[in-house]
């Protein structure tokens, strides 16, 4: 199998997330943005969040409402986040460099778990109430949508 192209529209978001992540403190310094985008599974974004299984539809879809709809745009932080799943760091002290020690979360279990908690005690808890709000809300969104 060949080379992933890295410079291509469909890998600009990823791109982005990268170049993010270098200036935070802990962020990518040994590992390129080709090793990133090497590593970077479709299908494995595609199963949605490492902890809820929220998938990248479901943000995108709540994220967009709340534009729509003027809902709750402060939790957006300012329209930067919840429109995708978010690389995480499962054990949270791990540099970026470790590959293996990534994931993909959806914005509210990656907020709630911060770089407190554990995968193991976050996940059996935290992200199944996260899972079921979240569950809740497209309900919601879906019903305000089909009435309008």
């Amino acid at each position: 199998m060949g080379r992933k192209k890295i410079y291509t529209e469909d890998t600009k978001w990823l791109r982005q997330i990268y170049n993010n992540k270098k200036t935070e403190n802990g962020g990518f310094s040994k590992v390129t943005t080709i090793e990133f985008i090497e590593w970077f599974d479709q299908s494995v974004y595609d199963k949605g969040c490492c902890y809820c299984g929220t998938t990248h539809e479901t943000s995108k879809k709540i994220f967009d409402f709340q534009i729509i709809s003027k809902g709750r745009l402060d939790a957006t932080r300012g329209k930067h986040r919840m429109h995708r799943l978010e690389l995480e760091r499962v054990i949270p002290n791990e540099p970026y460099d470790n590959l293996k020690n990534l994931a993909w979360a959806c914005h509210w279990c990656n907020n709630a778990k911060s770089n407190f908690f554990t995968k193991e005690e976050f996940k059996p808890v935290i992200s199944d109430a996260i899972k079921i709000a979240l569950d809740k809300i497209i309900e919601e969104i879906d019903k305000k949508i089909k009435y309008e």
